[in-house]
């Protein structure tokens, strides 16, 4: 696959892209393509493009949004992308260029071009802009007549004959086509054609390349009647073409595909004003092959919306309340999905044994893959405490059938069993596999954790047995564990990210459960200057209950 700029503060040469790899694209100098952002309209990390079973671009949670075809992205979620689509982000706009796509129309057929740069260069002209009003009085009327059809079109197949017909009937030209390019120079798709001779068949008819080179740059342009017939080209002397037209159908500022037409022999005179007409057609059909495919990419937006929306309000059936009581252990939390639905999880449990387990984990990814995972991993510990209370069986064994079914994914978490003893504290048996995100309020001072050894993340290797670690609170204290979303949220126009000392010091000055995550989510929010974070953010404080 190929990126072509079509527009830009600066100049980009092609961007290859080869099979399985990704490319990620914004302001960062840290991206693979930074992109010049004279409008502050770029993210760090804007959008990036993947092989993964054919080319995808996800939009990276960017302020401003990535447009396709100039419909806006859903956050972090893989689109397909297909031939000729226009990428649009800022200032710059970009056009797709693959092999390996589905042909537009069903009937389309491939065509090559006559090579006949060398020798008739000097024939080919480019027409300037000229007013539709110095159309003759009836090929207005075709016009209006035309924009309807095209513009009652239900695909660009329908549009394209509708036009088709319109330049046949207004312009002289005896056959007309449109074509859109293909992988391989000099090979394009034809998607309609149409002749007077009826015994005309797209498949022998050949193209100037150099017209369609020229018109590339988004000019109409035309084999100029008035050079002397040995000035043309070998191909086109042969073939007796004595006016030809090309027309770029322009979609977001790059050609999408290019209306065709000439006339040979002794077939009637091409109209003065056929560029005017034609660059009219163009446009309509460009308009219209832009909102061809914006419903197409809305529908699936919407239909990936619907199902988001599902896949939130199941997820929620498996959290605990935002404050509770279970056992001897209180707790507040509160989870921010990044894009609608979470990777994070968290649950508080009673065991058999009279002791409370809490834990929090946080799955790799993003978008519906990390919430299904995170939904199995909630489900799994859940089902493991009906067997067993030992922590390290529950992620010795959890760890096995994630690493055996993951697909590459992996989770982190903290997990803890709580026992209350009689002074008012409690001893805290915990793994904590790859986490590392957790501290310990401690009254006036900045909160803590205290040193532990820690495991391996779940989910990579699934021969690891885990073991546990103790520690213990005083009356009073709380245990406040949390999401990557905290530590690694970043300003605007900084890589600095927020870090575990700023959320230590910040829950200096909490006094409870509820205090602990809500001035921690917003002295994110501040740091961040958005009420939108980058990732999924969820927080939990966990401790003794003192109440009746």
């Amino acid at each position: 696959m190929q990126l072509i700029q079509a527009k830009g503060p600066s100049k980009l040469d092609p961007i290859q892209f080869n099979a399985g790899s990704t490319k990620v694209f914004g302001r960062s100098s840290s991206c693979d393509y930074p992109l010049e952002d004279p409008d502050a309209s770029i993210s760090r990390k804007h959008f990036h493009i993947a092989d993964s079973n054919g080319w995808h671009i996800t939009d990276l949670g960017s302020r401003n949004g990535t447009q396709l075809n100039g419909t806006k992205l859903l956050p972090d979620y893989a689109t397909a992308l297909s031939h000729g689509d226009v990428i649009r982000v800022g200032s710059w706009v970009f056009r797709v260029k693959v092999g390996d796509r589905k042909q537009i129309g069903s009937d389309s057929t491939m065509i090559n071009t006559l090579n006949d740069t060398d020798e008739s260069t000097s024939m080919v002209e480019r027409v300037v802009a000229e007013p539709l009003a110095n159309l003759a009085s009836h090929r207005l009327a075709v016009l209006l007549e035309c924009a309807d059809k095209i513009h009652g079109s239900s695909d660009l197949e329908e549009a394209a004959n509708s036009a088709l017909h319109a330049m046949i009937e207004s312009t002289g030209f005896s056959r007309a086509a449109f074509l859109t390019p293909m992988e391989d120079a000099g090979q394009y798709d034809t998607i309609a054609f149409q002749s007077k001779n009826p015994f005309d068949d797209v498949s022998s008819v050949n193209f100037s390349q150099s017209l369609l080179e020229t018109a590339s740059e988004g000019e109409v342009v035309r084999l100029s009647g008035t050079a002397s017939q040995a000035d043309y080209g070998k191909s086109i002397a042969e073939l007796d073409i004595h006016s030809a037209l090309c027309v770029p159908v322009m979609v977001d500022e790059a050609p999408m595909g290019y209306l065709y037409l000439d006339a040979r022999g002794s077939e009637s005179t091409v109209k003065h004003d056929a560029s005017a007409f034609g660059r009219a057609v163009g446009r309509l059909l460009g308009l219209t092959a832009s909102n061809i495919r914006s419903k197409e990419l809305e529908i699936q937006q919407h239909a990936m919306q619907y199902d988001l929306d599902a896949a939130a309000n199941a997820q929620r059936l498996l959290l605990p309340p935002s404050d509770g009581v279970v056992g001897s252990v209180s707790y507040s939390m509160l989870m921010r999905p990044g894009r609608m639905v979470a990777g994070d999880l968290f649950g508080v449990v009673k065991l058999k044994d009279g002791r409370v387990c809490a834990f929090l984990g946080d799955v790799s990814g993003k978008g519906a893959g990390a919430a299904i995972m995170m939904a199995t991993t909630q489900s799994y510990i859940h089902a493991m405490f009906d067997q067993t209370s030992d922590i390290a069986e529950v992620m010795t064994k959890l760890n096995k059938h994630i690493a055996h079914r993951s697909m590459g994914q992996f989770v982190t978490m903290w997990i803890g069993v709580i026992q209350k003893d009689d002074s008012g504290g409690a001893e805290i048996e915990f793994i904590d596999a790859g986490h590392g995100h957790w501290l310990i309020t401690n009254g006036d001072q900045d909160a803590q954790r205290p040193d532990y050894r820690g495991g391996v993340v779940v989910g990579i290797d699934p021969g690891i047995e885990y073991e546990s670690e103790r520690f213990r609170i005083d009356p009073g204290q709380r245990v406040v564990i949390f999401s990557d979303g905290i530590v690694e949220q970043t300003p605007p126009d900084s890589e600095e990210e927020y870090g575990m000392h700023r959320a230590g010091a910040l829950l200096r000055s909490s006094t409870c459960h509820r205090d602990d995550v809500t001035k921690l989510l917003e002295g994110v929010l501040g740091f961040a200057q958005s009420d939108q974070l980058r990732d999924d953010t969820t927080i939990a404080s966990v401790g003794v209950h003192t109440g009746d």
